[in-house]
């Protein structure tokens, strides 16, 4: 495993988006999100994902000057239109316009249309729950889950989020797929030859299976629970945008030059008009900690809340530095060909 700066590998990040053509706010997005991602260990959702966003750039899939629009239709909502760009620029507005409303009128939410893949989840709720707000944002993807009693999937991963303020740490954040574990981490399993930590996947025969060779779809979170989530996050997200759903919906790692239409939707929730920030925070403070230090079955595995896993990680990992293993460096020397980019990925080895 090779250990990478996080700030040196944000900085190539960015010259290289700019260097396919990508104006630098979007590019500057783009990388603040898979290095936040990969920080937190979320590395199915990470700085990896880079040589896919660059192939398709080249092929033709994310819109190099879009032209996003905001319509704010009333005090506390609007739609944004992507116009194809990244989806990590196209939430990031979003959430920034829902916070405003916020601000004003105590609740702001943004549907976005035309979108792309926007990474993970987590990076737009945490902005508005660093804002002191509590944040929400949730996307639909390529279908993937297994429908309740069915044999192919229609929904995808689906994933829903959402962070609260604290006192004294990070926002508490909850980031969740509604598929029992994300496909992505399907094909990091599949790449490392693993097999998963449970039979969270469907085979071709729709039998649950723990050999992403033969996985074809997902189990839903709770069975019958994550596919109603699934479907809640469908609606808000693709009919708010009246955008494609389910399996109308272009794949992450298919048809490359087609457009996905991806749709997002974000809130954000003014704590204040409810009560006093501060009494919220240490109630909040109050009740992780009573659960932090709550029995647990196994002394060396101490209860733990939303997000504790990731804070973990990043402390380790913005010391330490981003693990990267050879297969993703791999990916990484095939794609990107331009010799000082290469020397500068080459720089930021720890």
């Amino acid at each position: 495993m090779n250990y990478f700066s996080h700030k040196k590998l944000k900085e190539f990040c960015i010259d290289t988006l700019v260097h396919e053509g990508i104006a630098e706010p979007i590019a500057e997005d783009v990388a603040s999100c898979l290095i936040e991602t990969s920080l937190r260990g979320v590395d199915s959702h990470g700085i990896r994902l880079l040589p896919h966003y660059i192939r398709v750039v080249r092929s033709g899939r994310i819109n190099k000057n879009p032209n996003i629009k905001f319509n704010q239709n009333s005090k506390t909502n609007g739609v944004l239109d992507a116009d194809n760009t990244f989806g990590h620029a196209a939430a990031s507005i979003a959430v920034k316009e829902a916070i405003k409303m916020s601000e004003e009128f105590g609740s702001g939410f943004v549907v976005v249309k035309n979108s792309t893949h926007n990474s993970a989840n987590a990076y737009y709720g945490l902005q508005a729950a660093r804002k002191d707000m509590i944040g929400i944002s949730a996307t639909h993807s390529t279908s993937m889950m297994v429908s309740t009693r069915g044999k192919k999937p229609f929904f995808g991963t689906n994933a829903l989020t959402f962070a609260f303020p604290c006192k004294d740490e990070e926002p508490i954040c909850l980031d969740m797929a509604t598929t029992q574990l994300a496909w992505n981490k399907v094909l990091r399993a599949k790449a490392k030859g693993e097999i998963l930590d449970a039979p969270w996947a469907i085979d071709g025969h729709g039998e649950v299976t723990d050999n992403p060779e033969l996985a074809q779809g997902l189990v839903p979170a709770g069975l019958h629970k994550g596919y109603g989530l699934a479907m809640v996050v469908e609606v808000l997200c693709a009919l708010l945008a009246g955008g494609p759903y389910g399996p109308h919906l272009t794949p992450m790692f298919e048809k490359l030059s087609e457009k996905r239409r991806i749709s997002h939707f974000v809130g954000a929730i003014n704590i204040s008009n409810f009560i006093d920030i501060n009494i919220f925070k240490e109630s909040l403070n109050n009740m992780i900690s009573e659960l932090r230090n709550s029995d647990s079955i196994d002394p060396n595995l101490p209860v733990l809340v939303a997000g504790d896993p990731e804070k973990i990680s990043e402390k380790i990992r913005t010391k330490e530095g981003i693990p990267l293993d050879e297969e993703v460096i791999s990916d990484f020397n095939s794609t990107i060909t331009e010799h000082s980019l290469m020397q500068q990925f080459k720089s930021c080895f720890i």
